[in-house]
């Protein structure tokens, strides 16, 4: 789906040296034409994805208001404790950034190839901290991320690693074939060194994308400060954001005691990531779920009503169970993550995922798209490789990377069973919601 440039009235956010990181990059690229589209706004396809971010063209920087302290640590006074735990109290802290589908929806874990389990010991090694062309020191970098990028887990890293895996992965700029296209020192490197260069990058990109948005700023400059007591607007929240960011419209969302805890910020991007060209654009899509008056501003080290930790994931629980109807039609999901118009339901356990989602699980494995069979769902993964679902409680709904459309190509007549994949179809029979009925 392409953007019409005309219903995208956006600014630039940042106009930095193009590839300014770790090799001699410029701007004069011959790969890199000057004369390149914004994402989400081609009107023919542009094939090389080293200087373009197809799909993922609206690039989202994303921030916590984490206030209520963790399990065993009293709230009251600010002290380091908390500090340590929940960020600066006159700062919101930073979730991540995400490359979102021109339509709305995203890609996830795209590329295990490239997936990490370490940062600490990547950033602090002598390839980040020697040299006169790194931007920041590996250490230097760290330390912001120790203070700015937090997790409401309790483990810092974990989220780290997380928002790498699940987003950074799916950035096509920052491939090892693009730093090796692109690298014009006498030096020999090799896949290993470009794959730790996009993890380096990426935190780098992150991070700075973050601290030029100063969301309590924001809002202070409007006289809306965290408070036990008095409460904000939707509208006044939605002003003060817009306000400082070039008048677009700004998302946010609120926790299950109506306090704001949430803010993403929507961007096109012009050329590889590397170069840092963001242009401020209105949210897309997504409807905030604060209430239009009464939403709080809680200050940290608050803890609210009965004391719980709002959206803690998980909380210790099992999970939710139940079976899969297939909306419309007749029919289930069995275990296998097929469908199936008759016979007995299986059983599935909808398990809340660290850091927002849901993982889905049925006794064969947990769910996720089956490469082998473009992308069909299927139930037969471990946890290392399970893929996260969206859940509308409401109304039971269960979503795939950003949207709660699925479809099938054939109907399961009998004992047949029918791959079933997530979004739309034009050219499908059969589309449906998958509805997540609780057992108990």
């Amino acid at each position: 789906m392409r953007i019409p440039l005309e219903l995208l009235p956006f600014s630039s956010l940042s106009s930095l040296d193009l590839f300014g990181s770790l090799f001699d990059f410029t701007s004069s690229s011959p790969s890199c034409p000057s004369g390149l589209p914004l994402t989400c706004s081609n009107h023919t396809a542009i094939v090389d994805t080293c200087c373009f971010e197809h799909p993922g063209g609206i690039m989202l920087q994303t921030q916590f208001w984490d206030y209520t302290p963790p399990r065993g640590m009293d709230s009251g006074p600010w002290n380091d404790d908390l500090e340590k735990h929940l960020g600066p109290n006159t700062s919101f802290t930073n979730h991540g950034l995400w490359p979102d589908n021109c339509d709305g929806g995203y890609q996830q874990f795209c590329d295990s190839s490239r997936q990490i389990d370490d940062v600490y010991h990547l950033l602090e090694s002598d390839q980040f901290n020697r040299g006169d062309g790194l931007e920041i020191r590996g250490k230097d970098l760290l330390e912001d991320m120790d203070k700015f990028w937090k997790s409401n887990t309790g483990d810092d890293e974990s989220l780290w690693i997380h928002e790498f895996n699940k987003h950074a992965t799916c950035i096509k700029t920052i491939r090892p074939e693009c730093y090796a296209r692109w690298d014009r020192s006498s030096v020999t490197r090799n896949v290993e060194d470009y794959d730790k260069t996009a993890v380096y990058d990426y935190y780098r990109i992150a991070m700075k994308l973050y601290q030029s948005l100063d969301t309590f700023k924001a809002l202070e400059k409007h006289n809306i400060v965290p408070s036990t007591t008095k409460s904000y607007t939707r509208e006044e929240i939605s002003q003060a954001l817009s306000s400082a960011f070039q008048d677009k419209k700004v998302f946010f969302k609120c926790d299950r005691s109506r306090s704001l805890n949430e803010i993403w910020y929507y961007h096109l991007l012009k050329g590889s990531l590397l170069s840092e060209d963001f242009r401020a654009i209105d949210a897309l899509g997504a409807t905030s779920n604060c209430p239009a008056d009464g939403i709080m501003f809680y200050p940290k080290g608050y803890r609210p009503g009965n004391g719980r930790k709002p959206g803690n994931p998980g909380n210790g629980k099992p999970g939710i169970r139940g079976i899969i109807r297939i909306s419309g039609f007749s029919g289930m999901i069995i275990r296998n993550g097929h469908w199936m118009s008759s016979g007995t339901p299986a059983n599935f356990n909808l398990i809340e995922a660290p850091f927002g989602n849901y993982y889905l699980k049925s006794r064969t494995g947990y769910c996720g798209p089956d490469d082998r069979h473009d992308g069909a769902l299927i139930c037969n993964k471990g946890l290392g490789n399970a893929a996260q679902f969206e859940y509308d409680s409401q109304k039971g709904y269960l979503g795939f990377s950003g949207s709660f459309d699925w479809h099938a190509d054939e109907y399961p007549r009998r004992r047949q069973q029918s791959l079933v994949y997530a979004g739309r179809s034009e050219d499908s029979k059969y589309p449906f919601k998958l509805k997540f009925v609780k057992t108990h």
